[in-house]
């Protein structure tokens, strides 16, 4: 790299320890002024100068390897290349309506514009109020300062395509690393109508980036939502990933996530049931090896009475991989009736993997149905003698009763094609 090219490096580089600078920082890597005059970002802004992003110390944060993350600087993504074909990333689906999306900026909308009832746009990032709390989790605000776009996904009144929306991220290398990713997605489900959408993130040409991923839902009366979030083979990153919820009357939000074979996964998904007989769920495997970290704290707030949730997840580790879990429920003083669920399994494979659990319920109202339990152990070895003394093989003995510890959040994908692709080894480290 000549000494040209290194000024050029330096200048559009973004420091992640400290915001008071920041804005100047983004001005010289191109951001429009009017960006910068936003009330949002400034809002936004102002959250992270007072509170910076977070260290160790910090509850919410003390597994994930934060300190390394921040002492690097990143280069804001641009656009790149545009040109990918759905067909080339896994898992495809092929009857679905593709939306792909390449270092967050939209990629293909011109030609998703002749679907009756469903809206897909791109426009600036606007005067939003975050509702995530910058002290316990501040990528949000982040995300705010840094994706140039948002991409709003309506599912309007006439909207009744029964194809799944698959988004495909595709996270592209750019001359100069490390990159800093930011998608941002709003969709919105209008009363009564029913959509799926996955979302899969795939690593192209991408060596060394931080993926800070917005993602918010508001399901209207009567409207429901299957979500499925796909983080696979994502080696070389950290991914970042916030994902919020709003759940109206009578309708149904149900999030699936599938992590397997990432270096560093943080995810933070909350679902707010804000109005009578409201459903949200949220299904969750892990399948982490090496010497990963994957970290899912959720969500569930029952504000309003009459509703229920379910969350189960299962993990299953090996060799020195570190999983955490932390599951917060909360039901509110007027939230009479509530059926909450909450379940989280582990599977240790080696003796040098390891999970930190902590499920949590606050509940302030005394008319409720609500439990929460966690267990972690290691294979069952009276049921792995079995399969041996049957003629089966140690490796595959232990494959089959790791696809069944998990094929029960498995079978809760609601798409055939779907769920029939991750049956079996799919999510197996070790598909002997």
């Amino acid at each position: 790299m000549d000494k040209r090219n290194n000024k050029r490096l330096i200048k559009n580089m973004v420091q992640l320890t400290s915001f008071d600078g920041f804005a100047k920082q983004l001005i010289e890597n191109g951001i429009d002024d009017s960006v910068i005059q936003d009330a949002g970002f400034n809002n936004a802004l102002s959250a992270l100068q007072k509170h910076g992003l977070p260290s160790p110390k910090n509850e919410e944060w003390k597994y994930f390897p934060l300190p390394t993350l921040l002492k690097q600087s990143y280069i804001p993504a641009s656009v790149g290349k545009t040109e990918f074909s759905p067909s080339s990333f896994q898992p495809y689906i092929e009857q679905a309506i593709h939306v792909v999306i390449v270092n967050g900026f939209p990629a293909n909308l011109h030609e998703l514009s002749v679907i009756p009832g469903l809206e897909i746009v791109s426009s600036k990032k606007s005067g939003d109020h975050l509702s995530d709390d910058p002290v316990k989790n501040p990528f949000p605000h982040l995300n705010r300062l840094l994706s140039q776009v948002e991409i709003l996904i309506r599912f309007n009144a006439d909207y009744s395509d029964n194809r799944p929306v698959h988004i495909i991220h595709v996270l592209h290398g750019q001359e100069f690393s490390p990159i800093i990713i930011s998608p941002s997605i709003t969709m919105h489900i209008e009363e009564g109508i029913h959509a799926f959408v996955i979302e899969s993130f795939h690593a192209v040409k991408l060596t060394d980036a931080l993926v800070n991923t917005a993602i918010s839902i508001q399901a209207e009366k009567g409207s429901e939502i299957h979500h499925v979030i796909i983080e696979e083979n994502l080696r070389d990153i950290v991914q970042i990933y916030n994902c919020n919820s709003i759940v109206k009357g009578n309708a149904k939000v149900q999030d699936h996530v599938i992590i397997h074979d990432s270096n560093a996964v943080r995810n933070t998904i909350t679902g707010s049931l804000v109005n009578l007989n409201a459903t949200y769920n949220i299904f969750g495997i892990v399948s982490a090896n090496g010497k990963s970290y994957v970290d899912n704290h959720t969500i569930v707030d029952h504000v309003a009475p009459h509703c229920e949730s379910n969350e189960m997840y299962k993990h299953v580790l090996s060799d020195s991989s570190t999983a955490i879990f932390n599951g917060k429920i909360f039901v509110r003083k007027d939230a009479q009736k509530t059926n909450a669920y909450q379940s989280n399994r582990t599977l240790l494979l080696s003796p040098t993997s390891t999970i930190n659990t902590k499920p949590q319920l606050e509940i302030f109202a005394d008319d409720v149905k609500c439990s929460h339990g966690a267990t972690t152990g290691s294979v069952d070895e009276e049921a792995l003698n079995y399969l041996r003394s049957r003629g089966i093989s140690r490796d595959v003995a232990m494959n089959l009763l790791t696809e069944a510890f998990i094929g029960e959040v498995v079978q809760k994908i609601e798409l055939d094609s779907l769920r029939s692709h991750y049956e079996g080894s799919a999510l197996l480290s070790n598909k002997a």
